[in-house]
């Protein structure tokens, strides 16, 4: 008979492993700039820890998105549903917000942002402007000679002869 020895529940552990796979999401120069903040570590009442985390920023509605898809690929293969482990799923159960849900390790870790309002139908944003093209600058005509063929004017007839006469 094989036992497991449990694996020990640690709320920091989680909130690190949390704080490096959002890092880990966008690495590089394409990572995003939302953050993660507001943490807070809870003690449900089945005894369990929950670490919360609210992603603020530009949009956090796609990178809260995009990182459940990264921790569901990631912990995919790592969950032990024997141990009470739960795959990262996104919830919206509390109005108001999305939430994206796992638990590993005994851990509950919500990482979650308030669900933005969206402008009623009849009202558009206000127009932003157009840039206009900035018109090019005029055209310096270039000094152009005609071809062999074409007669020389009188004053350039002379300057040539003059500087094919002139001796160095």
């Amino acid at each position: 008979m094989t036992t497991t020895t449990p694996r020990p529940v640690d709320a920091g552990i989680a909130k690190a492993q949390t704080v490096k796979d959002w890092y880990d999401t966008h690495p590089g120069r394409a990572r995003r700039v939302e953050k993660l903040t507001d943490w807070a570590t809870i003690r449900l009442d089945d005894g369990s820890l929950l670490v919360s985390a609210r992603v603020v920023g530009p949009d956090p509605g796609t990178a809260l998105e995009e990182f459940g898809v990264r921790q569901e690929e990631r912990l995919g293969h790592s969950v032990d549903p024997a141990a009470g482990d739960q795959p990262p799923t996104l919830d919206v159960s509390v109005p108001g917000r999305t939430a994206c849900v796992w638990r590993v390790s005994g851990v509950w870790v919500e990482v979650w942002h308030p669900n933005t309002p969206t402008p009623p139908p009849g009202r558009s944003r206000p127009a932003q402007r157009v840039p206009r093209p900035v018109p090019a600058p005029p055209r310096h005509p270039a000094v152009v000679t005609p071809s062999g063929r074409l007669p020389l004017g009188e004053r350039l007839t002379r300057m040539r002869r003059n500087l094919a006469l002139k001796e160095n």
